[in-house]
């Protein structure tokens, strides 16, 4: 039983070994602990049946944390970690925003106009509208990415706007995105493994969907960003 067991755990490794060969570098590290965590695992059944319980279940939990199963068997090991403070950047010519991975916020910065250089949260909301006007003369995606910090910060925007003397025209102006907005918005450096890019997508939708509280443009762009990385 025991050989059957140390011939299983061979095997895996030999294939985890001969998947990482053919693999993408940028993944090189997330698969060897994978195999790791696979052979912690094995090593700690052969043990337990030999009766090594004390080492057998540390190294069981130690290869739950490796295979990225840590918070099933209770533990928080440094790599399965979210990194705290991963923002990701939406620019357009007159906006510049930031969409925190953590809570969920946005916040913003006016690039251009009478504006510049104010962060969105210190402008009232007779400003933002002034604002609003502006950007769609600007004749790209200015407008949109304002409305969606309105609609996720100020959800009854839209109330002050009908009834003020604002009216203005939403632009449906697109331009292709580049490899690096889209890894900006994605919140990733630049060569991030097909993993991180998942996660990243999925850990902005729930956060920006608007099923969330979020706004469609915003999962628009999160969504092209992933597709353009991954394709």
């Amino acid at each position: 039983m025991q050989l059957l067991l140390a011939m299983l755990i061979l095997g895996l490794v030999w294939l985890g070994i001969k998947y990482m060969a053919k693999a993408n570098p940028a993944d090189l590290k997330s698969n060897l602990r994978k195999v790791a965590g696979v052979a912690a695992i094995g090593l700690s059944i052969i043990l337990t049946i030999r009766g090594g319980l004390a080492i057998a279940i540390p190294l069981f939990f130690i290869g739950m944390g490796l295979l990225g199963l840590g918070h099933l068997a209770g533990i928080d090991l440094p790599w399965s970690r979210k990194t705290p403070g991963q923002n990701s950047q939406v620019r357009t010519s007159m906006l510049l925003m930031q969409l925190d991975h953590d809570s969920g916020q946005i916040e913003g910065q006016v690039l251009a106009g009478q504006f510049a250089g104010q962060p969105l949260q210190d402008l009232s909301m007779e400003q933002l509208l002034d604002l609003l006007e502006e950007c769609t003369r600007a004749g790209d995606q200015s407008p949109q990415l304002l409305q969606a910090y309105l609609d996720t910060r100020h959800p009854q925007w839209h109330e002050e706007f009908d009834g003020s003397a604002h009216r203005t025209t939403s632009t449906t102006s697109s331009q292709a995105m580049t490899e690096q907005e889209a890894y900006e918005i994605l919140g990733l450096e630049p060569g991030a493994s097909k993993r991180k890019i998942i996660s990243a997508h999925r850990s902005l939708m729930k956060k920006y969907h608007p099923d969330q509280g979020g706004s469609d443009y915003l999962a628009t762009k999160i969504n092209q960003a992933k597709d353009l990385l991954i394709n």
